[in-house]
């Protein structure tokens, strides 16, 4: 059984997913009982011969899949909380968000956990400690399947239920992350103008306005704006350039302060499991499975938070990075390499040629059915923005902390980034405007593209599999139909 031989994570998190997305059509003992059948079918579909010790191999994946299955099954059935009142109750505030025309904050309680909290005005900052009454009702659910649900939302990102609060008094502060990040915020707020303020609140806080949300969506690059493996990976990278390759414990702590000083979003923490774990390989002198990684990263992160499967960021981040690593002559033990030669920056150009339409073919259905529309120009605009955007961040990055510090001259630079930042704006715009056309989520051209997207994904995972050309093409059909009539 190949899959068990080059990548056996890889079944076991297909399964999950085939399980999870029956979950609303089956019922929650359907996708206990369905997983491990799911997952011998796709052992068997990999079945070419005999390898040494693949029975006992393949009884331990499917026990792990039971296991799994059982854990999220614990989650997703738990009904919902019994509304709860509060007086006197002290919490930090983790995160504040745009939500509508409003603002929605989470809540960590001291003694009852996580909620959410709806704002009119951005009056709470993240990382102040209050004390309020208040009490707490449900989330409204999706009343059709493919619809918005606000429970599933908010449950991906550990919160349990609605928290309305009166009485809101201001308590000492403490140290915390968020805390962290607010100072962090107004600082840029004060020292940096307005246009790299917004791109460095993205890149260091996760926090991006509505206005540049809808830019970067028209020109169909707003990847560059969530956090996610591009920029982890532009900070690891810097990381191992400063410090060397064997601050193993160094780089898990910069990597992690990181990811959960932007807010932990479902793509980072992939991008920082998957580095995580190439870590530990490169540590061990274990050779560097890129689809495995990916693998064991979403696995983990279902396991930790089974709503995420829900959630746009896991589910692109995912695929992704599934597509990347599958990609034929991809090593990804380059990643861990501190030295720098013009053959390897040259082969990672042509590369990324290749991988950056890939990935966007590999993306494009989930993204048009969530956001109705794919903007054309994104395709012309992703072959390059990656590069532009990695090297004004750093840049953009180091500028910033002089100025904060008040270096002589760095206002100078910091308006010199400024008009960087800008000058893409100014091209991205003129570039949206003569490639205008969008494949939208009603139109007729979703259907066949949406096929070919799926498809190229599944072809690059059997041609990383080395599998003959009749069963790729089998595979590729049968997935790619089940696929499209579940997802969308």
């Amino acid at each position: 059984m190949e899959i068990l031989r080059r990548s056996p994570m890889l079944g076991v998190l297909i399964a999950l997913v085939a399980g999870l997305a029956l979950y609303d059509k089956l019922g929650a003992l359907a996708f206990v009982a369905g997983v491990p059948v799911i997952l011998t079918g796709i052992m068997f579909c990999s079945y070419e011969f005999d390898l040494p010790e693949q029975w006992r191999v393949l009884m331990v994946a499917i026990i792990f899949a039971v296991l799994c299955s059982l854990r999220i099954y614990h989650e997703l059935s738990k009904p919902e909380p019994e509304i709860s009142h509060f007086n006197n109750e002290s919490a930090t505030v983790n995160l504040v968000r745009e939500w509508g025309r409003n603002y929605a904050a989470l809540i960590d309680t001291d003694k009852h956990g996580r909620f959410v909290a709806r704002l009119q005005f951005n009056e709470l900052p993240e990382g102040s400690r209050i004390k309020f009454d208040g009490y707490t009702r449900n989330f409204r659910r999706a009343k059709n399947l493919g619809e918005f649900d606000e429970g599933r939302y908010w449950k991906a990102r550990g919160a349990t239920s609605w928290i309305n609060m009166s009485n809101i008094q201001t308590l000492p502060a403490k140290f915390s992350l968020p805390r962290v990040r607010n100072k962090l915020s107004r600082a840029l707020s004060i020292y940096m103008p307005e246009l790299t303020g917004q791109y460095l609140k993205a890149a260091w806080l996760g926090q991006h306005t509505r206005e540049l949300d809808e830019k970067h969506r028209r020109w169909g690059t707003s990847h560059l704006l969530a956090v996610s493996g591009f920029h982890v990976a532009i900070v690891i990278l810097c990381t191992r350039y400063l410090f060397g390759r064997k601050n193993i414990l160094l780089l898990a702590l910069i990597l992690w302060s990181y990811i959960i000083l932007t807010g932990a979003s479902a793509s980072a923490m992939r991008a920082g499991l998957m580095i995580q774990t190439g870590l530990f390989a490169h540590v061990l002198g274990r050779r560097i499975n890129g689809v495995n990684s990916v693998s064991v990263a979403a696995v983990i992160l279902l396991l930790y938070r089974p709503y995420l499967f829900w959630d746009i960021g896991w589910r692109l981040s995912v695929s992704a990075a599934l597509a990347m690593t599958a990609m034929p002559g991809r090593n990804s033990e380059w990643f861990f390499e501190v030295r720098v030669t013009r053959e390897r920056v040259l082969r990672l150009i042509v590369l990324w040629l290749i991988v950056s339409p890939t990935v966007f073919l590999v993306t494009f259905p989930q993204v048009a059915h969530t956001f109705k529309s794919v903007p054309a120009v994104g395709i012309f605009l992703n072959l390059f923005a990656p590069f532009y955007f990695s090297m004004t961040f750093m840049i953009a990055s180091v500028v910033a902390a002089l100025r904060m510090i008040q270096i002589p001259f760095s206002q100078t630079l910091i308006e010199a980034v400024d008009g960087v930042f800008l000058l893409w704006e100014k091209f991205a715009d003129i570039s949206a405007n003569i490639i205008s056309y969008a494949v939208r989520d009603n139109s007729f051209s979703l259907i066949p593209v949406s096929w070919f997207g799926v498809g190229a994904l599944i072809l690059l995972l059997c041609t990383y599999m080395k599998f003959s050309a009749s069963r790729t093409l089998i595979l590729m059909t049968c997935i790619s139909l089940a696929a499209f009539m579940l997802f969308l």
